[in-house]
């Protein structure tokens, strides 16, 4: 491309009128580099030429400071309006007694494009990596999450062996015995103690499978409560009627202290009752013989708090997030620790979610724990 030359007049570098310059000379390159026509080339102001004025001041400004500029780029805009980048190579000098520049400029305008190009094909490519990168993250996180479902979906297969085994063995061997009336006759008082053995086996097997399907149910989203106003006080006292007989025989005393005022909500009776016991039984199972457990109840703001603190061996933090968990067994001194499906509290905790309220367990080891189950009086 030809180089084109193109004088622009300034008075002065120290005092400039931009608005009084202009063109002293263009050679015919630069003419049709700016389609501008050969007659009345003078009257035209050279900052018409320039896209961005002040583009344009910074350029003059750079040049009063150093009297040269090379290959400086600026947009420029032809004699029809069509725009187009230039780099300007140019020095200040002295034409008849003024300060002019003389400037050479050549089109970049195909350079640039390939730049916008390549700038918006590296902006892509940059956007397609990040995009990768949070992909592959997204299929680690997936893969752990399968590798933790595997796992998980193992354990709870194990669990369930042992459980349902355990259970099942002592059925089928004090049935065998019965049956096959190895100690002679019915009517041995042996053969009443394995009917006994028999049927707290068939119980905790029931119970076993009643916890997982609740506990199914919930985690699936398809239990559904059965809302109805309730009485709090008659429903807590008879449910410690049906653990009185337990926390006797293990020497616990259940006290309950639930105030005088009149104490009601709306919730799914069986489910409070299921969730009341669980604690209540819970609580009797890790507290040892002459210790207490005590009920309380009262309302507040709008809530009903249900506090069951027992006097029991108590837990850690890490025993507390064991005994959320599904089949969790807190390894205690308790005679009593490993006795139950370890699905009691992870039902009542989503039981309680269920009803749009929160559990709390607050416990130290030796002292005590106290479940605290906060339910809203209306949903």
């Amino acid at each position: 491309m030809e180089v084109v030359a193109t004088p622009i007049v300034v008075t002065s570098l120290g005092d400039v009128d931009p608005g009084r310059a202009k063109i002293q000379y263009a050679n015919s390159a630069a003419r049709r580099l700016f389609d501008q026509p050969d007659d009345g080339a003078e009257a035209y102001a050279p900052e018409r030429y320039c896209a961005n004025p002040q583009a344009r001041a910074e350029l003059i400004q750079r040049l009063r400071r150093d009297g040269e500029v090379i290959n400086h780029e600026i947009e420029f805009v032809t004699h029809g309006g069509k725009r187009f980048w230039g780099l300007l190579s140019g020095h200040v000098t002295d034409f008849d007694g003024s300060d002019v520049v003389v400037a050479s400029i050549v089109d970049i305008s195909a350079q640039k494009a390939r730049e916008v190009q390549l700038a918006q094909a590296t902006e892509q490519l940059r956007a397609q990596a990040t995009a990768s990168m949070l992909l592959n993250r997204e299929l680690k996180n997936q893969r752990q999450v399968a590798i933790t479902a595997s796992r998980a979906k193992s354990d709870f297969l194990a669990r369930m062996s042992h459980e349902l085994r355990s259970p099942l063995n002592a059925i089928l061997g004090f049935s065998e015995v019965i049956a096959d009336q190895v100690f002679g006759p019915a009517g041995v008082a042996r053969y009443e103690e394995y009917a006994e053995n028999i049927h707290e086996a068939g119980a905790h097997l029931l119970a076993l499978i009643n916890d997982i399907l609740d506990l199914s149910k919930v985690e699936a989203g398809q239990m559904e409560l059965s809302l109805e106003p309730i009485e709090l006080k008659e429903l807590i006292n008879s449910s410690v009627q049906l653990m009185a007989p337990i926390a006797e025989k293990r020497g616990v005393q259940l006290v309950t202290d639930l105030g005088r005022s009149p104490l009601s909500l709306v919730a799914d009776r069986r489910r409070l009752r299921q969730m009341i016991v669980n604690v209540v039984n819970n609580a009797i199972k890790f507290t040892l013989a002459g210790g207490t457990v005590m009920i309380t109840a009262h309302q507040a703001q709008g809530n009903i708090v249900i506090d069951i603190a027992d006097s029991g061996i108590g837990m850690t933090p890490d025993q507390i997030k064991i005994a959320l968990q599904p089949f969790g067994q807190v390894a205690t001194d308790s005679p009593y620790a490993q006795v139950g499906t370890g699905l009691g509290l992870p039902i009542v905790d989503s039981l309680v979610a269920l009803h749009g309220g929160t559990l709390d367990i607050q416990s130290t080891p030796n002292v005590g724990t106290t479940i605290t189950l906060t339910l809203p009086k209306v949903r």
